[in-house]
């Protein structure tokens, strides 16, 4: 997914809006040096009565995640420099064919020249899945496959800023590549290798103290490896446009955010796919009535691939959250979803909700324990897509 073109939303679980706990770990570190390392522990267990999110044949597991992390960093003044691992190692009590391990390394760079010069640099290498029930294998199609979908993911890209935030005007320059390759189902997945290449310029203008209005385009390129002999319509290749215009504030009062506001134009290198252009948006605005609340709004448009059907996925998509930090322990979180996937160039229409309720308690200062409950309703014009599902959680974070 694009950092800098496709950011906060997820086309599979809308839970991608959900507002981190606020009683964040503290995990000690260990330092060698100039280094220090980071070493923390995830522990999930979780029930669900739709493992693979199904209008028939539900099946209901409990399921246990492992995440082992470590981070190496280095600080040098205001740049800092990091390194880190992570597995997840996934196990269905009821289902040994959903078990996976993945693995991802990440490096980031953030430099501080001056006041007025920044550079973020950014790695990734992921090694994993897409779950039976999502991405290529919805619907009825899980009951017919024996094991989720595995690619391997690799991301490079980086910003540059010229101005700083009290500047009367700042520029943000970003670019962007991702690549995606499939490692099985190779009859079918073989056709959706692809890189997406992005670059994205920002300006930003001082109106208020704390406000900027901004100008902003993007060029986003999805280049296939590969073209479907049995698609009449060719290859999924496109070059896709976006300009918008807005206002972004920090902490006026009581609340921050920010508004984008535009258009898109995608154009296909195949003929026989129809061009999409179109008005899009990008909404996030958190409204903090007193210090231990929290409210946010997320809403954004977008236009991104498809899983299979279609040319394109039209999306929109709804996010609101509520925070509440009831003692310097304990809070809870309460966010509710909606998105609208409109698949162009197919009939396939999906509407799917989602609610997450979940309590977290900062048992010590290297523990922090959840416990919650997670619900996804999904109506679609294709009956086959339908589904609804039902988990119930707790959670550990651990560090040093």
């Amino acid at each position: 997914m694009l950092r800098i073109a496709r950011t906060a939303v997820s086309a599979a679980v809308l839970g991608a809006f959900t507002m981190q706990p606020a009683l964040a770990l503290e995990p000690a570190n260990l330092q060698f040096g100039p280094l220090y390392f980071t070493p923390t522990l995830d522990l999930e267990a979780y029930y669900t009565d739709n493992l693979w999110l199904t209008d028939t044949q539900e099946k209901n597991t409990w399921v246990g995640v492992i995440t082992p992390r470590l981070q190496t960093w280095l600080q040098n003044g205001a740049s800092d420099y990091s390194l880190t691992f992570e597995l997840e190692d996934s196990t269905y009590a009821s289902s040994d064919d959903d078990d996976y391990t993945d693995y991802t390394a990440t490096v980031d760079v953030h430099q501080v020249f001056n006041a007025r010069n920044r550079l973020n640099l950014y790695g990734e290498y992921y090694d994993g899945h897409e779950k039976r029930g999502t991405g290529f294998i919805e619907g009825e199609l899980s009951l017919i496959t024996d094991k989720p979908i595995e690619y391997e993911r690799s991301t490079f890209g980086g910003d540059y800023t010229y101005g700083s935030k009290t500047s009367r005007g700042r520029l943000k320059v970003a670019a962007e590549s991702v690549d995606f390759d499939y490692q099985n189902y190779r009859d079918f997945t073989r056709f959706f290798d692809r890189t997406e290449d992005a670059l994205a310029g920002t300006l930003f203008w001082k109106v208020a103290p704390r406000t900027d209005a901004l100008v902003e385009a993007r060029a986003i390129n999805n280049d296939y490896d590969d073209e479907d002999p049995s698609d009449p319509a060719g290859t999924h290749t496109s070059d896709e446009l976006n300009y918008l215009l807005g206002v972004a504030w920090e902490a006026t009062g009581r609340t921050s955010g920010h508004v984008k506001l535009g258009m898109y134009d995608r154009d296909y290198d195949s003929g026989a796919r129809e061009d999409e252009d179109g008005f899009l948006w990008e909404v996030g605005v958190r409204y903090q009535p007193r210090t231990y609340s929290t409210l946010d709004l997320n809403t954004r448009r977008y236009y991104q691939e498809t899983n299979g059907l279609g040319d394109g996925i039209n999306t929109r998509a709804l996010n609101l959250g509520w925070g509440h930090s009831w003692n310097q322990r304990s809070s809870t979180h309460l966010n509710l979803g909606y998105m609208n996937d409109d698949y162009e160039g197919g009939d396939r229409e999906d509407d799917t909700y989602d609610l997450e309720a979940r309590y977290d308690y900062g048992f010590r200062r290297w523990v922090d324990l959840s416990a919650g409950y997670r619900y996804q309703y999904r109506d679609s014009d294709l009956n086959f897509f339908d589904y609804s599902g039902n988990i119930f959680f707790l959670e550990a974070r651990m560090g040093l």
